[in-house]
C-alpha cells in the first residue's frame, strides 16, 4: 500500500516537473540579450496572462535565422509550441543579426488581434524598446499589449478597432449627409426650373446664332510624347502567415 503510494506521488512530481518545465520556454533566449532572472520574471508574468486569458504567448530571439524567411519561421514557433491555447496563441519572433521581428497569430487569436489594428497596437507598445537595446522592457511591453487587446476583446465582444454592434459608421454617415445636400440641390433646381419659362445656358454654344459658322475639318497635331516605365515593387516577404501577424525591422 505503502509503495503504490509513494509510486502515486512520484508520478505526480514528474508530471508536475515536466509541466513547469513546458511552460518556462513562453520566452527563450538563443541570443544572450537577457538576464536569467529577467527571462524568469518575463515567464512568470506570461503565464499569468496565458491562465487569465486561456491562450498562449511565446517570444524567442535569435541570433540569425540563417537566410530563411521569418514570416515562416514565426509561423513554425506558432504551430510547433503554441497553438494549443484555446483562446488562440501569438509569438513574436526576434533577428538580432537581420535586426527585425515578426509576430505570427493562429486563425483563434485573429480574430481577437486583428492584422489591420492588434498587429500595430503592439507594434507601437514594444518597437522603440527594440530600437533603443531595452529587450526585457519591450518582452513585458509586448505581453502587456497582449493582454490589454485580449481584455478588450472579452469586455467588448469585438476586436480592439473594429465597430460595436449598432455603432454608426461615420464614413457612412458622411455620405448619407453628402448624398442628402446633393439630393435637395437637384430638387430645389428642377422646381425653380418649372416655375419659370428662362432658363440658364448650359454651355456658351448655346448662346451663338445656329448655323451662321461651318467647320468642314478639324485635327489634333502632337508637338512630343514622353512615355515613363516604372517596374512593379515586389514585396520583401516570400509568403503570408498561414494565421494573421506581421512585423518590421528595428
Amino acid at each position: 500500500m505503502l509503495k503504490k503510494f509513494l509510486s502515486l506521488i512520484a508520478m505526480i512530481l514528474l508530471i508536475s516537473f515536466f509541466s513547469m518545465a513546458s511552460a518556462a520556454q513562453s520566452v527563450t533566449d538563443k541570443a544572450g540579450v537577457l538576464k536569467g532572472t529577467e527571462i524568469e520574471l518575463l515567464n512568470q508574468k506570461i503565464h499569468e496572462i496565458e491562465r487569465a486569458h486561456k491562450i498562449k504567448i511565446g517570444v524567442s530571439f535569435v541570433k540569425s535565422l540563417d537566410g530563411r524567411d521569418i514570416v515562416q519561421a514565426s509561423d513554425d514557433i506558432l504551430y510547433q509550441n503554441f497553438s494549443n491555447g484555446k483562446n488562440g496563441g501569438i509569438v513574436l519572433l526576434v533577428d538580432m543579426n537581420d535586426r527585425k521581428y515578426e509576430m505570427a497569430t493562429d486563425t483563434r487569436m485573429l480574430e481577437q488581434i486583428t492584422d489591420s489594428d492588434g498587429i500595430p497596437f503592439l507594434k507601437d507598445k514594444f518597437t522603440s524598446d527594440l530600437s533603443a537595446g531595452n529587450y526585457y522592457g519591450a518582452v513585458n511591453n509586448f505581453a502587456d499589449g497582449v493582454d490589454e487587446l485580449m481584455t478588450y476583446y472579452e469586455t467588448n465582444g469585438v476586436a480592439y478597432g473594429q465597430r460595436m454592434p449598432g455603432e454608426i459608421d461615420p464614413m457612412a454617415a458622411g455620405l448619407a449627409v453628402i448624398i442628402a445636400i446633393f439630393l435637395g440641390v437637384m430638387i430645389r433646381s428642377i422646381l425653380i426650373g418649372l416655375m419659370s419659362n428662362v432658363h440658364h445656358a448650359t454651355a456658351a454654344s448655346d448662346y451663338l446664332k445656329k448655323n451662321t459658322v461651318k467647320i468642314f475639318d478639324n485635327h489634333d497635331t502632337f508637338l512630343f510624347m514622353t512615355v515613363k516605365r516604372r517596374p512593379k515593387s515586389s514585396s520583401s516577404r516570400s509568403g503570408g502567415h498561414s494565421g494573421g501577424g506581421g512585423g518590421g525591422s528595428f
